[in-house]
């Protein structure tokens, strides 16, 4: 893959975004975050309106969480469909009919002091806000906070910058949408209890005076270096924060506290203030194949195929879709992949951008294991995987330590999707 991050420079040429054409067509997924197996609501040839739940999930407490139809219209068929993960899922597919009940129809929001603390939770689980913090496994939020409330968690962690320094989504959304991220902190702060709130950005954030200005009691504003990777995930932050704000302050920051992005908080935003389900979502689109990159506001279910059309098509054909940054992201082998809820970009790379892609035999060169900052052993996990090689049980525990870094990936010479590999081990470990 291509290995030139982003600069501060290119998100300062960003001055606006913009709303995708509506699909014809939607396809949406039954797998929209982690671990959750969707009941179908609907048959075929029923009528949807926009917003209306057309899947839902029960787990043991009773908690109810919905997949809502992103366009009104008739469901027309059930498809499997490759998401944006790589994995195969069942999709809803609806055409576009009818009117909508939200789009075009401008709405005040409410107040942040005039929400009930003890309704946000159960909002967030029924309107379907999901938990982007870590790509790899996002979560519904409601669940993610009613899960941690159990262990007392301390402290709520708002990442305004990207884990990943080939990916400007979430530095872009908190650029433009500062306000709304900041109303969303004071609701989330209140509904968990929070006692002490952390704004995560990088050295080059444009917008620091709204941050210090922000009005919320304990709240501090960590700066990280991310001109090193990994500089954005748990791990890290709570080392910086130990490192150069724990002395001066009353509160600490632990990993079982609650850590969300920019994007997710604007998604909360919308839900609880706005009250809409999560229908759309932010996606960043870039590459040296298209004519202009764009941060659209896009139909969930849309697929990546109407959205070249809509920014003009190719200027030369891709030989690489990657969804979800160069470092952390995963690629994709077809233009019919849909928007789901965890995406955040997809960039379309030429020839000239990408690397061999032929994946070779490990030649147990070592470079996976000292490039891990957790210090793990790619490799032999890898092995595990893919040849069924018996290992001791104590390797297989450290894939449940792994961050999904994927630095791995980008030193390893075979080309090997080491860290793809480790999560799969470190899903089943974890459903274990």
């Amino acid at each position: 893959m291509s290995m030139v991050p982003y600069h501060s420079s290119d998100i300062k040429n960003y001055k606006t975004y913009e709303n995708s054409f509506l699909p014809k067509i939607v396809t949406i997924p039954l797998a929209q975050e982690s671990g959750y197996e969707y009941k179908i609501l609907v048959n075929r040839g029923d009528v949807v309106a926009e917003g209306d739940v057309i899947a839902s999930y029960t787990d043991e407490s009773l908690n109810t969480v919905n997949i809502h139809s992103s366009i009104p219209g008739v469901v027309e068929d059930f498809v499997p469909t490759v998401c944006p993960n790589g994995k195969f899922n069942y999709s809803i597919k609806i055409k576009l009919q009818g009117s909508f009940k939200y789009l075009g129809k401008k709405k005040e929001p409410e107040k942040p002091e005039s929400v009930f603390s003890s309704s946000v939770i159960n909002d967030l689980i029924d309107k379907g806000v999901i938990n982007t913090f870590l790509l790899s496994k996002p979560v519904n939020l409601g669940l993610e906070i009613k899960s941690l409330n159990k262990r007392k968690l301390q402290s709520l962690v708002v990442r305004l910058c990207d884990e990943d320094n080939f990916r400007i989504t979430d530095s872009l959304i908190s650029s433009f949408f500062i306000t709304e991220v900041i109303q969303a902190t004071k609701i989330i702060a209140k509904a968990i209890n929070a006692k002490g709130i952390v704004f995560v950005v990088n050295k080059t954030f444009s917008k620091m005076e709204e941050l210090q200005n922000c009005g919320i009691d304990n709240s501090r504003i960590l700066i990280i270096n991310n001109s090193k990777f990994p500089c954005g995930f748990k791990r890290e932050i709570i080392n910086e924060f130990n490192k150069s704000l724990k002395k001066s302050l009353p509160f600490r920051v632990l990993k079982n506290d609650l850590f969300v992005d920019s994007s997710t908080m604007y998604d909360v935003y919308k839900s609880i203030l706005l009250k809409l389900p999560s229908i759309d979502k932010m996606v960043h689109f870039t590459g040296n194949c298209i004519y202009s990159s764009c941060l659209l506001n896009v139909k969930l279910g849309t697929s990546i195929k109407d959205i070249v059309n809509q920014i003009g098509g190719f200027e030369k054909n891709p030989s690489l879709v990657v969804i979800n940054g160069n470092q952390t992201g995963a690629s994709v082998s077809s233009l019919d992949v849909p928007i789901t809820k965890y995406t955040k970009s997809v960039s379309f790379l030429s020839s000239k951008k990408v690397t061999d892609n032929h994946i070779y035999s490990c030649i147990n060169c070592g470079k996976c294991r000292e490039v891990c900052p957790i210090k793990i052993c790619p490799d032999v996990l890898y092995k595990y995987a893919k040849h069924d090689i018996e290992i001791d049980e104590i390797y297989l525990k450290t894939a449940t330590v792994c961050n999904s870094c994927s630095l791995c990936n980008t030193v390893c010479p075979a080309r090997l999707p080491l860290g793809q590999m480790i999560a799969t081990i470190k899903e089943k470990m974890t459903n274990k």
